[in-house]
């Protein structure tokens, strides 16, 4: 009995700090760059995963206002504000050519940030892709942002701490 009662306390002491509302602070800083090579429509879709607080402050402090991307009134000015951001902390070379990354949209769910965007005209090949990001840098110091890319059922990663900005993977 002892045992089930010390399982069940180690159990919730791992899941209670999931549970916690999405304004509580976490001690670690990480956002994820997930891009998937799309050879049928030649594209690279791609999924950046931010938390949500860390995100609204650091476009708050970029931008010189107040960042609500939960609020669903303000999702049009938060669009803007967002697709500016993406765009100055986030370029991509595929085979040695800088591409054009196209803003989609975001999405907040739970305690995160959802920006979708996407690469047109993609050759069927990729050998080589260069991500240059510095997503939430200009706010932490302990950043870390993780790059996935998968093209032709391979899968690359790559782990950016802060100041590390440049990502080469090749396939």
């Amino acid at each position: 009995m002892q045992t089930a009662l010390t399982l069940v306390g180690w159990l919730l002491w791992g899941i209670l700090p999931l549970a916690a509302p999405p304004t509580a602070t976490h001690p670690f800083h990480v956002g994820v760059l997930e891009v998937n090579h799309n050879t049928a429509e030649a594209t690279l879709e791609i999924q950046c995963k931010l938390f949500t607080d860390d995100f609204e402050d650091a476009l708050a402090k970029v931008y010189k206002r107040k960042a609500d991307l939960i609020a669903p009134a303000l999702h049009t000015s938060m669009d803007t504000l967002v697709q500016q951001y993406l765009k100055s902390h986030l370029t991509m070379q595929v085979n040695g050519k800088l591409v054009a990354v196209n803003y989609l949209g975001f999405e907040q769910e739970r305690e995160a940030v959802y920006v979708y965007l996407e690469v047109e005209n993609v050759p069927a090949v990729i050998e080589k892709v260069v991500i240059k990001t510095n997503l939430l840098y200009d706010l932490y110091d302990d950043q870390v942002n993780l790059v996935h890319c998968s093209t032709r059922n391979t899968r690359k990663s790559a782990k950016l701490d802060y100041p590390a900005s440049v990502a080469q993977l090749e396939f």
